[in-house]
């Protein structure tokens, strides 16, 4: 899967999320030619979308927003085609905010709120918060080195 950013992203970021699409690849099997669109919004923004997509009146660390309900959707698409998957809007004031919060250092807190994203956009949900949790949990060791 690549990433296609919009917005700024320090190439530190962007290293981190790389490490995250590493291990992400390694438990799912995405081509290597779908994208993921990746943006980098504000607050206001991140609350704006969050209200209009799915009607919360609240910003929000990361929306994702897949073009596909689930991975047995996207596993259908032709692997040699350019296929989009969708958008991923990181509120990166949030993500600060949370990094201190939850006494994370910024680039770990990054690599988690991109998972999660990479998460919804398979079809993993809060509906099933234990499952979502338990992947997350095991995919960030390995990102951690854990």
């Amino acid at each position: 899967m690549r990433f296609n950013y919009s917005g700024y992203f320090y190439n530190l970021e962007k290293q981190a999320f790389n490490s995250v699409r590493h291990e992400f690849e390694n438990n799912f099997k995405i081509s290597d030619k779908f994208t993921l669109f990746i943006h980098s919004i504000s607050r206001e923004n991140s609350r704006k979308l969050n209200y209009k997509t799915f009607n919360k009146n609240y910003p929000t660390d990361v929306l994702t927003i897949p073009l596909y309900n689930n991975l047995s959707e996207i596993e259908k698409l032709d692997k040699n085609n350019n296929e989009v998957l969708g958008d991923l809007f990181l509120n990166r004031a949030l993500i600060k905010e949370n990094a201190t919060r939850y006494d994370k250092n910024l680039v770990e807190e990054y690599q988690l709120v991109l998972l999660h994203g990479l998460l919804h956009l398979i079809g993993y949900s809060h509906n099933d918060q234990n499952k979502l949790s338990g992947i997350e949990e095991k995919i960030l060791k390995k990102v951690w080195n854990e």
